[in-house]
């Protein structure tokens, strides 16, 4: 036989596969269709339990001359990151398929296979998919192949048994809006309360589920406990459940008591029918919200706005029984957008920061008694558009002569003061009096962007208007200076401010907040610091605990001693308290400088890692020689054979999934080897050309170790918090940073590899 003839029935055989023609039933005798309802939930049981099929399987025996086929599946689940596939050894139940009866399976049909004992689970932890039975976000197509019972052999074309890609995503439960945490309520009768809440999910499939909301209201009767302690202890007070974002909890609901304190909190369910479907963390739960019911200090009624100038008037009717008013005015519209506030003694308010041409929403209260502030309903404003800024003073203490000079002795972060022309917002203060600190201006000719300043020991007068020291910036040519009002809003949500906040707590603060603050460190330190630097922190704020604990009691033996000698006991007891307060924020502070620093050396050995990756993987940028090898395939397949393209136009793209041609030894002609080498030496090309875009992508966006810090953690494609652990871990056992770059380009590079062959 030629050469040119073994030419012929090589590419006949490989043209089976690129065509997809129906002579390819002859080699595959059975068909399968696979169907998922959209969207599909990270939850796997919810693609075979229900009431209703999520994911439907159709086969059909097209071999006349097999009129029955005993059958099992193969099921395949492939993501970016994950892949999931059957044992060929499992436990699967027997399938028969007459000829030309079609044979639908799904529900409890498909249970067996979806079990995680009959599966090879790669790119994610065994345990983990059986604990909780959800795959990560990302991509993911879900495939089905037929084998033939006896012979193992299969007998569906795997290219053609998956349904469409489908995007898989875990949503975050709800935002709680209002009543605000820790804030008091009016008392009115008849009871009128809104509840009001944002849900996460709208921007992903998940939003095609119907959501319900589960509300649930607790009364809390031990006010020295933390109510999110409390919560899950008290009985509910009040359950519903509401495919509305707000409710009103009126009369017709049981009754409130004032002077109580209540916790409310919501669960969202993502349902279709009668079927529930696991779409949120946490089981949809969200975070506990709790309010006072103040008596007899009702909010300030006619609040109106009037703008003009860029500034924002607030006014209201008085209200005698505050000594202190309170305005909170946020964006509208916006999801998790921060509050901010304006407090003054008058029944006026300014607001200097709104930004021109959007939307906001204000509520105006005040404070009754001390500690508790009463706020009203929600009202709006809207701010013009306007293309230049109106001309304001550039300095922060211009030459203005204010009548008051009254000093205030109380600020606390958040508060805004005005600076001459510009408002003040405070992000950490501290004295009484005179005050030190840092904040940032809103600067209107720079865009209504935010400035970082800070301050020394300046004075401020009870209508919070700078009337002595100066304010300054804290401009720094290696920093950004200018940020914007998300960034600001998220100052305090970092692990660093906290501590910060912590360096200026002193041990007489209360136990609530201590509490509170310590909570959130050992909550920061589980997810941002390796175990050894993390053991310390926990050690660290439960002797922050246990010190506030001791000076309490030492406090209270001091104020009822009878005698010199319990008030000098008392006293050491106090100060031996006070020096382990100190000591154990010392160790925080401590951990933390640690922390920083092993950061900065683990960003600037991935971002090494990536840029050696980068130079060593140039010669695999072969994109004109893909070209060539396209041309060449194209000739082996069409011109030497004396074939058409034929007038589908997209056939070309199919070479893509050429591989070589199998046959024994004595039948391998040279010219079936040479086109063996050049499929070959195409896919490997393709390959490369692949790989290296992915390379030069990752390059450009981690360009810098902030980067790295910034989004690595979250970059589910190449496992990015998976390798910075691996780093951390490894550089804590004493690797030298030339061995921890060679082995973070060797995880980079099996990621790429994956992500390379998943395109294929």
């Amino acid at each position: 036989m030629t050469a040119t003839r073994f030419i012929q029935i090589a590419v006949s055989i490989l043209l089976l596969f690129i065509l997809r023609q129906p002579l390819a039933a002859q080699q595959y005798p059975v068909r399968v269709q696979v169907q998922t309802l959209q969207p599909v939930s990270a939850q796997l049981s919810n693609l075979y339990t229900g009431s209703q099929a999520r994911m439907i399987v159709t086969l059909l025996n097209t071999d006349l001359q097999k009129p029955v086929l005993q059958v099992r599946l193969r099921l395949n689940i492939k993501g970016t990151t994950v892949a999931l596939r059957n044992r060929d050894y499992g436990s699967y139940p027997v399938i028969s398929l007459e000829a030309g009866i079609p044979v639908q399976l799904s529900l409890n049909d498909l249970a067996p296979y979806f079990n995680i004992d009959n599966m090879e689970v790669s790119g994610i932890p065994r345990t983990q998919l059986q604990q909780n039975g959800k795959l990560p976000d990302g991509f993911y197509t879900f495939c089905v192949e037929v084998v033939e019972l006896n012979s193992g052999q299969l007998v569906s074309n795997d290219k053609l048994g998956c349904a469409p890609p489908v995007w898989i995503s875990t949503s975050e439960p709800p935002l709680l809006n209002l009543p605000r945490k820790g804030e008091a309520v009016s008392f009115r009768d008849p009871l009128n309360i809104i509840f009001n809440w944002t849900p996460r999910h709208m921007g992903s499939p998940n939003a095609a589920f119907q959501t319900e909301y589960e509300f649930t209201l607790v009364e809390i009767w031990d006010t020295g406990v933390l109510p999110e302690a409390a919560f899950g202890t008290a009985p509910p007070l009040y359950q519903t459940t509401t495919n509305s974002t707000t409710l009103l909890y009126g009369p017709s609901e049981p009754p409130l008591l004032p002077g109580k304190r209540y916790a409310w909190r919501i669960r969202a369910k993502a349902k279709q029918g009668l079927d529930e479907f696991d779409v949120f963390t946490n089981n949809g739960y969200t975070e506990i919200f709790y309010f006072t019911l103040q008596e007899d200090c009702d909010p300030p009624q006619q609040p109106a706005a009037t703008v003009q100038d860029g500034r924002i008037t607030i006014t209201w009717m008085p209200q005698p029984k505050m000594f202190e008013y309170l305005v909170e005015y946020r964006e509208q519209g916006k999801d998790n957008a921060a509050w901010f506030n304006v407090k003054t003694t008058s029944t006026t308010a300014t607001i200097y920061d709104a930004v021109p041409g959007r939307k906001y929403e204000y509520r105006v209260g005040g404070s009754c008694t001390l500690g508790n502030n009463t706020l009203g309903d929600l009202h709006g404003f809207t701010v013009p558009s306007r293309d230049t800024a109106a001309s304001k003073n550039c300095g922060l203490l211009p030459d203005i002569k204010l009548a008051n000079q009254t000093p205030i002795q109380e600020l606390q972060p958040d508060d805004q003061i005005m600076a001459g022309d510009f408002p003040v917002r405070l992000l950490q203060v501290r004295g009484a009096g005179s005050f030190t600190g840092y904040g940032y201006i809103t600067i209107p000719f720079l865009g209504y962007n935010r400035l970082k300043v800070k301050f020394d020991n300046i004075q401020v007068n009870t209508d919070r208007q700078l009337i002595g020291g100066v304010i300054m910036s804290t401009f720094d040519p290696l920093e950004t200076q200018v940020v914007n009002v998300d960034t600001v809003a998220q100052a305090f949500g970092d692990f660093a401010s906290v501590i910060n906040d912590l360096a200026h707590l002193a041990i007489d603060a209360d136990y609530l907040a201590i509490k509170e603050l310590t909570e959130e460190i050992k909550k920061m330190a589980e997810e941002e610091l390796p175990d050894e630097l993390k053991e310390r922190i926990d050690q660290a704020a439960d002797n922050l605990v246990e010190a506030k604990q001791a000076y309490d009691e030492a406090k209270k033996a001091y104020d009822t001693a009878q005698t010199p000698e319990e008030k000098a006991e008392a006293k050491k007891k106090m100060d031996a308290a006070e020096q382990k307060f100190e000591n154990a924020k010392k160790e925080v502070e401590a951990v933390n400088k640690e922390k920083e620093a092993l950061v900065k050396d683990v960003a600037d050995i991935i971002i090494t890692a990536i840029k050696e990756l980068k130079t060593e993987s140039k010669n695999w940028d072969k994109e004109k020689e893909l070209e060539t090898y396209r041309s060449s395939m194209k000739q082996k397949i069409f011109d030497e054979q004396g074939l058409e393209e034929g007038p589908d136009e997209g056939i070309l793209l199919e070479i893509d999934t050429v591989s070589q041609i199998i046959i024994t030894d004595d039948e391998m002609t040279d010219a079936l080897k040479a086109y063996n080498q050049l499929s070959d030496d195409y896919l490997k090309t393709i390959t490369q050309v692949r790989g290296y875009k992915i390379i030069d992508a990752i390059h450009k966006f981690y360009t810098e170790p902030a980067s790295i810090s910034k989004f690595f953690t979250t970059d589910k494609a190449l496992n990015g918090s998976s390798l910075l652990k691996q780093v951390i871990d490894e550089k804590q056992k004493g690797k030298t940073n030339d061995e921890l770059v060679k082995e973070a380009k060797a995880s980079l590079l099996d990621r790429i590899i994956t992500i390379t062959n998943a395109m294929q």
